[in-house]
């Protein structure tokens, strides 16, 4: 097939890229970038502001079989991309997001079914927009939409809770403690981008898909603690970790109010039959650990290369685990 990835260079993005190389398919990636350092020749580049009315329209004319959108977070690129894309494509897949699922969480499993809903978070409530405007234009006839919902999935960055993988990094290598939220033992599911890749490609051009939502996450999770031990074994940093709760961490730094309250904070985990039954049994084949060591590899690269965090923002971790440390 032809297939368009409007980004292609992300966390997720890169690994279905190459996944869809893998499978055959004439691949063209378009994003402001530089030509991505894909492993093969065969990923046709197209470089331009995704702002760019006129290129933008140019590249939709091609009339690819599939329209791969990571790049859409604003009602307004829907509204374009049906527009721009609506007649001129098989199948428009979506990467919506599972943060968009109704907070709190109320039930043990998350299917497809579950409502959306996320006060505490204006990225997640926007993606839901988003699914909203395609379904209408999906029901109008103007478009055939697959939506995508992954959870939080990773490839080069490794997990971490209110500060980046990087910055975790630094701090477990530097023997400064770190931050947990609540006491740690809510569940969370981690998926490694190369496993998400595998089922992604596999519903591109699939007869199914269109008018189809999937969750495309791993079925297993771990707690919190869990992962950020499994982060300091990996590092060789035993980590000492300081429980705070969530809402007390929010009051702190307010811009975390979504990814604690609105994400992490919640027990995830997913009901993913449906992506499985779609892509032939489907299921995540990275553990934990070799998710975390593959991780690290390029982490370990970027520490050794100069990283250094913001330091006000660590001074703030130092400041809420001084004030917290038994704040449980």
């Amino acid at each position: 097939m032809r297939v368009l990835y409007v980004g292609g260079t992300g966390e997720i993005s890169f690994s279905c890229v190459e996944e869809a190389v893998r499978a055959g398919h004439d691949v063209t990636v378009y994003n402001r970038g530089a030509r991505p350092g894909f492993g093969t020749p065969l990923v046709n580049h197209v470089a331009g502001d995704i702002a760019d009315d006129a290129l933008y329209a140019e590249v939709a004319k091609q009339n690819f079989d599939v329209v791969c959108q990571f790049l859409a977070f604003e009602p307004t690129d829907i509204d374009r991309d049906i527009s721009m894309f609506g007649g001129r494509c098989g199948q428009y897949v979506f990467i919506s997001s599972a943060s968009a699922y109704a907070k709190p969480i109320s039930v043990p499993l998350i299917r497809e079914d579950t409502p959306l809903g996320n006060p505490f978070w204006e990225y997640s409530r926007k993606k839901a927009a988003c699914e909203a405007r395609l379904r209408a234009a999906e029901e109008a006839g103007d478009i055939r939409v697959t939506i995508v919902r992954p959870s939080h999935t990773y490839r080069t960055n490794l997990p971490s809770t209110v500060v980046r993988g990087d910055h975790l990094a630094w701090r477990l290598v530097n023997g400064k403690s770190v931050i947990v939220h609540g006491d740690g033992e809510s569940v969370w599911t981690l998926t490694h981008a190369e496993d998400f890749a595998r089922a992604f490609v596999h519903i591109c051009g699939h007869q199914d898909a269109p008018g189809s939502v999937f969750n495309i996450t791993d079925s297993v999770g771990h707690t919190w603690n869990r992962i950020l031990r499994t982060v300091g074994a990996v590092i060789g940093a035993e980590p000492n970790i300081v429980n705070v709760l969530s809402n007390t961490l929010v009051k702190y730094e307010p811009s975390w109010t979504g990814t604690l309250l609105g994400d992490k904070s919640n027990s995830m985990i997913f009901d993913v039959s449906s992506i499985s039954r779609a892509a032939g049994g489907w299921r995540c084949e990275i553990s934990l650990e070799e998710g975390v060591e593959r991780a690290w590899r390029f982490t370990e690269r970027r520490l050794k290369s100069g990283y250094r965090p913001d330091p006000e923002l660590d001074a703030r971790i130092d400041q809420i685990i001084a004030e917290n440390s038994y704040d449980v």
